[in-house]
């Protein structure tokens, strides 16, 4: 498990879509330092981004049959097949380079900074 930066190549070549196009924008986008929900689009094949792999994965498989999610902290709802995820896409994160690494992990290092991410973005978006 390694501290990465955002694999940006990946993530503007997956199906995704900022939950608040313009507050991310005004924050900075890709660049941005605060928390940001994004929706990712599962293809035909399933395929989605994961910030913990920093790269497009096969969401049933590499994510969700290993529960993931539980042990990261960053996503918080699935919606048909699109999964909302909410970091800070400047910040760095704790990533993962196979679903054997994520099978025995049991809890990432910063999963509670990713759980207060998803507090400020739900706390800031019923103001």
């Amino acid at each position: 498990m390694e501290k990465k930066g955002l694999n940006l190549e990946s993530f503007l070549s997956t199906s995704r879509k900022w939950l608040n196009s313009e507050e991310a924008e005004l924050a900075g986008g890709e660049r941005s330092h605060q928390p940001q929900a994004i929706y990712f689009f599962a293809d035909e094949k399933n395929r989605s981004f994961c910030r913990r792999y920093n790269r497009e994965v096969n969401f049933k498989r590499d994510v969700e049959d290993i529960n993931l999610c539980d042990k990261c902290g960053m996503r918080f709802w699935n919606y048909r097949a699109a999964q909302i995820c909410v970091f800070a896409p400047a910040d760095e994160y704790y990533t993962i380079d196979s679903r054997n690494e994520g099978k025995e992990t049991t809890e990432f290092p910063d999963k509670e900074a990713a759980l207060s991410g998803i507090t400020s973005f739900e706390s800031k978006s019923w103001e």
